[in-house]
């Protein structure tokens, strides 16, 4: 049988299919079950509150990291047991949900289930990415972490527009099952494939750990922590924190916001805009996925990620000041194709930049403390847009014009700093 480390095929699939597992979720929840509730009758405060709950559990990814590297049953692999963890319990968690009486009537017990089973995703989004740092080539990383990223949207329509189609269709218990069955059936891959040659395949079976040369040192949870205080004695790893931070609270104002004022303002089924989001905003992520990968490797990161927050500022702007534009059908679905793109663009350029800002020593445990704060700034942004609903839809999406602003000079302070940047690509 292939091994992970043996099989290109091997490899390159089972992480898409991860990744594809991992925006499932993530379509479900902020664009499936979103859509559904509002259209039952739910409001912004709602909405901020379930994709808030949605979201927190991603900012745990900081913990997760250092766990998942002190504690594994090895001989298993290093990262195999605690992806089959986490997929088994996503699916658990979707399944349970269906013991949930009137779903719009216990919508806190609703919520917490959501929190609970993106506690899951989050785990297995951060065993996923050690995975990949350990049994990718160095020449393969950049084309297999494009399909890596293209494969959650690609999971995000299934959860989102498949996954709407359903509930329009059948109901929200039925979309439940369908979508427990499908990460069961995801749980295949890392079940049946080993990452190294002799390993054991499940615990009860024959095989003996492959510990790398030097692997039997295990770095200790304070060690890593020290190690990332050193880090950010330097300024262009607190720029990089702060850039993180501001960048998504924007990001987290759209998910709370767009059910809503699809539904309730310009009179769009839940279903409709499930589709349309899952299925035609998915496309435009990939689409800005590839193009920002492309053109942060030609015109820097920098450039792609500002062109990414001016092309969102102005669909935003427009949006908060043309109230014709806001009502009317056309530019509401380009605002939506749009900003999708535009959050692709940068965040596939910000990747980069996050990496390459990363001392070596500490450079999982930073990079993922980058991304933990960029999901705390979308929820205080879902907090913030709750906040604005009594204010109007003009004055919101004005503020997101306003906060998606913010983290250009946190951009270029860094080219101040960090005299180094023409030289590692960050220009």
């Amino acid at each position: 049988m292939s091994t992970l480390t043996g099989s290109r095929a091997a490899r390159t699939t089972t992480l898409c299919v991860l990744y594809a597992a991992q925006g499932m979720p993530w379509g479900f929840v902020t664009i499936a079950l979103l859509s559904y509730l509002a259209g039952q009758g739910a409001g912004l405060e709602e909405m901020a509150k379930i994709s808030s709950l949605a979201t927190l559990p991603w900012t745990f990814k900081l913990f997760w990291g250092p766990v998942i590297d002190r504690f594994t049953l090895r001989s298993m692999g290093r990262r195999r047991p605690w992806i089959i963890l986490a997929q088994l319990a996503m699916s658990v968690t979707l399944l349970a949900m269906i013991l949930i009486g009137d779903l719009t009537a216990e919508f806190e017990t609703l919520a917490w289930m959501v929190f609970l089973h993106n506690c899951f995703v989050s785990l297995q989004d951060v065993a996923s990415d050690a995975l990949a740092v350990d049994v990718l080539l160095d020449s393969e990383r950049g084309t297999v972490n494009g399909l890596m990223w293209a494969s959650n949207y690609a999971g995000t329509a299934i959860g989102g527009a498949g996954m709407g189609t359903v509930i329009a269709n059948y109901g929200l218990r039925p979309a439940f099952c369908l979508q427990a069955a499908v990460l069961l059936g995801i749980l295949c891959l890392p079940l049946f494939f080993r990452e190294r040659e002799g390993e054991k395949l499940l615990p009860w079976s024959k095989g003996e750990a492959k510990l790398e040369p030097g692997e039997e040192r295990t770095e200790s949870i304070a060690g890593v922590i020290r190690g990332l205080g050193g880090a950010f004695k330097a300024w262009p790893a607190v720029l990089g924190a702060l850039f993180a931070f501001s960048a998504s609270i924007t990001v987290g104002m759209r998910v709370a916001v767009m059910p809503v004022f699809y539904t309730q303002q310009i009179g769009w089924t839940d279903a409709h805009f499930a589709q349309v989001e899952g299925g035609l905003g998915s496309a435009a992520g990939v689409l800005g996925a590839l193009l920002g990968g492309i053109l942060a490797d030609r015109l820097g990161v920098k450039t792609v990620i500002t062109l990414g927050l001016l092309g969102i500022c102005g669909l935003c702007l427009t949006m908060g000041l043309s109230e014709e534009l806001r009502a009317g059908q056309s530019f509401p679905l380009v605002f939506l194709l749009g900003t999708t793109f535009g959050i692709s663009l940068m965040t596939v350029a910000g990747f980069a930049l996050f990496m390459r800002l990363c001392t070596a020593a500490v450079a999982g445990t930073q990079y993922t403390l980058y991304m933990a704060l960029a999901n705390v700034a979308r929820i205080a942004g879902a907090s913030i847009a709750a906040a604005l609903a009594d204010t109007g839809y003009g004055t919101i999406f004005m503020v997101m014009a306003i906060a998606i602003l913010i983290p250009l000079p946190f951009l270029y302070l860094i080219r101040e700093v960090h005299r180094q940047d023409k030289d590692e690509g960050l220009e």
